[in-house]
């Protein structure tokens, strides 16, 4: 993935779709909030990464975990357009929390069963 595929994705998708993705790829590793940072960062340019997901499962390649994220929920969302909707409407409603709120909601993301 590069700049200009993460840009198309921004424009077809959005941002809350985006962060949803990252949010559902990880597992919960990235609330909403880390989730923002990194999509910001990745535009801006960054291309590597240093938080532990990135660095174990993608050799610090921020635009790889990303793209693998994408993939991750573009498929879900082929087989379950609900499901889907349900995680960024989820998404939403705890980015509306404060950091540490965002954190704990994200760590029982997978026995959620949002």
């Amino acid at each position: 993935m590069d700049n200009i595929e993460l840009s198309t994705i921004l424009e077809e998708k959005g941002m809350e779709w985006l962060v949803a993705a990252l949010i559902e790829g990880s597992i919960g590793y990235h609330s909403p909030k880390h989730a923002k940072i990194l999509i910001n960062r990745a535009i801006g340019g960054e291309v590597k990464d240093y938080c532990e997901r990135c660095v174990a499962c993608f050799n610090c390649d921020l635009m790889k975990m990303i793209e693998r994220d994408v993939e991750i929920f573009e498929r879900l969302e082929a087989r379950d357009p609900q499901r889907s909707e349900r995680i960024v409407c989820f998404s939403k409603q705890i980015s509306n929390l404060n950091e540490e709120g965002q954190s704990l909601v994200s760590l029982a993301y997978p026995t959620m069963e949002v």
